[in-house]
């Protein structure tokens, strides 16, 4: 079987409108029609280079490497359908629904995570005929050229089922498929074929696997720290908050793999000097495999301890002084979850710079992903690199803030980046952005 994609995957499911009252009008004709159904589909998925990961009654699941791929998957099948010779009282319509998003690989052949839940539930929101897209689907397409004549229709936020926040759909909309549908089913009204699909997919193998922020809208945080004082004071601030739960402690380097793995935080405060286990190589386990969405805080004493340059290259997110007043430790937390803000302006600044005067030669050479940005993007990356907000970034290029926050997310997603601080390391280290570049170091926002 061909490997899965990794990382940032786009998933596709698709489900027949009216199956049942289907089945009631053709009786023995259903079979043939079913088979011919699945005929076209999968030759449309396989033939985008999809990876079929499951199936179930009339409901696909697809995996795919790129959105570009998925799209032109779900407009292919969707014209074979409208091509075939359906008999007269078949009527047979599909439903397809696509989304973006982060995904862990289990026993080889399946995926465990929110983003094939989502998927599924924007399928389930859709009418035969039409394709849906999440926002994050949309804003990676946008910049297609080989779109061509493809466009999307934004249908504004919609509620799904299980899912807290409303999400923002869009329809992709083609010259040859039908453009005109219904309101969007709601969460409750929705058709349980891809939904069903997806939970039955992964329950069997993903059950004991804890809910994470965007299932709950709560911030879980693991705290990591060999001083038991320490771990109080954190754990009492924090359980004071509405939007945050500490859902577990370690004292050491080897439980925080051990204990991150088990609880799948969405934040872990790591200290970096730990006995047994540093925060360093803690840090650097946990996040080697891509198997966990976890983001790190490193917690250093001093305002520049001389292990936080390696905390960066093991794939911290951050970095916060113990001694922080509690409200920069909650709205650091909050920032680095959202990926919005690098932390500890004191720490982050000096880190940066000592970085960048030092970037290992041998990974000089930019990475094939930077080759996908655009040029506004590559623009925006580089502004990034040099420490500017996104306020800031709105002002160099007179654009809006929503516009620059819609680029900064593409480019995260397309160079498969946990967050800002991620993008400043690759810029420097590949040589997009130069030490004194702009006639200064950055300036962390």
């Amino acid at each position: 079987m061909p490997e899965l994609p990794t990382g940032t995957v786009t998933f596709l499911f698709s489900d027949v409108e009216g199956s049942t009252e289907l089945l009631r009008r053709l009786r023995d004709g259903y079979a043939e029609v079913m088979a011919a159904h699945e005929r076209l589909l999968r030759s449309a998925f396989q033939g985008a280079g999809g990876h079929e990961i499951n199936t179930q009654g009339d409901s696909f699941f697809i995996a795919f490497r790129k959105p570009k791929d998925a799209v032109g998957a779900a407009v292919d099948a969707q014209r074979a359908l409208a091509r075939h010779p359906w008999p007269e009282e078949a009527e047979l319509r599909v439903r397809i629904g696509i989304h973006t998003g982060k995904a862990t690989v289990v026993a080889e052949d399946q995926y465990v995570g929110l983003a094939v839940h989502r998927a599924a539930r924007i399928c389930a929101a859709g009418h035969g005929g039409q394709v849906l897209l999440s926002q994050t689907t949309q804003a990676l397409l946008e910049d297609e050229e080989e779109l061509g004549e493809l466009d999307f229709s934004d249908l504004g936020p919609r509620s799904l089922k299980n899912f807290d926040r409303p999400v923002r759909i869009y329809q992709l909309l083609a010259p040859d498929l039908p453009a005109e549908f219904p309101e969007l089913r709601s969460a409750e009204e929705g058709s349980r074929g891809s939904a069903e699909l997806a939970d039955r997919h992964e329950v069997a193998d993903a059950e004991d696997v804890p809910p994470s922020q965007e299932a709950t809208g709560r911030v879980r945080v693991l705290i990591v720290d060999d001083q038991a004082l320490v771990r109080t004071g954190f754990r009492m601030i924090l359980d004071a908050e509405e939007d945050m739960d500490v859902v577990g402690e370690a004292a050491n380097g080897k439980e925080a793999v051990a204990e991150a793995g088990r609880l799948n935080p969405d934040v872990v405060l790591m200290d970096v000097r730990m006995p047994e286990l540093d925060g360093i190589e803690a840090t650097r386990r946990l996040l080697e495999d891509g198997g966990v969405e976890s983001k790190v805080v490193m917690l250093t004493t001093f305002d520049m301890d001389e292990y936080v340059y390696e905390a960066l290259r093991a794939g911290a997110s951050g970095f916060l002084l113990k001694d922080a007043p509690p409200e920069q430790l909650v709205d650091g937390i909050r920032a680095v979850c959202s990926g919005d803000a690098l932390l500890a302006p004191s720490v982050t600044r000096r880190v940066i710079e000592e970085f960048v005067r030092r970037p290992p030669e041998a990974v000089r050479t930019a990475p094939p992903e930077i080759e996908e940005l655009t040029p506004r993007e590559c623009e925006v990356l580089k502004l990034i690199a040099r420490g500017l907000s996104n306020a800031e970034i709105a002002q160099s290029l007179v654009v809006s803030e929503t516009t620059v926050k819609t680029h900064v997310a593409r480019v995260l997603m397309k160079t498969d980046l946990r967050d800002r601080v991620q993008a400043v390391v690759m810029a420097y280290e590949c040589g997009l952005v130069q030490p004194g570049e702009a006639g200064s170091a950055p300036a962390i926002a």
